[in-house]
């Protein structure tokens, strides 16, 4: 993939940051930045509205197998109470 040169004006200390992790992960800055941007293209980019605990739990359902479109949490609730409560 062809690639264009881009500059950044960032903190010296974050520069020697970056350096050191790029340098122990044996990549380059560039590469970090690159997966860096690509992880947040899709995922931030339509989380930005919602409040930080709630990306907070979202972040750990990543991965998590997918409810069917079908599922309601009412019906899951019901049958959770009238299990407890005898209902059934």
């Amino acid at each position: 993939m062809p690639t264009t040169k881009l500059t950044l004006s960032i903190a010296p200390e974050v520069i020697a940051k970056a350096r050191r992790i790029s340098k122990h992960r044996k990549t380059s800055v560039s590469a970090m930045f690159a997966r860096y941007i690509s992880t947040l293209e899709d995922s931030d980019y339509k989380r930005s509205s919602l409040p930080p605990m709630t990306k907070r739990a979202l972040g750990l359902a990543d991965g998590a197998p997918k409810v069917p479109d079908s599922w309601d949490y009412r019906d899951e609730l019901k049958d959770i109470l009238d299990e407890r409560y005898d209902l059934k």
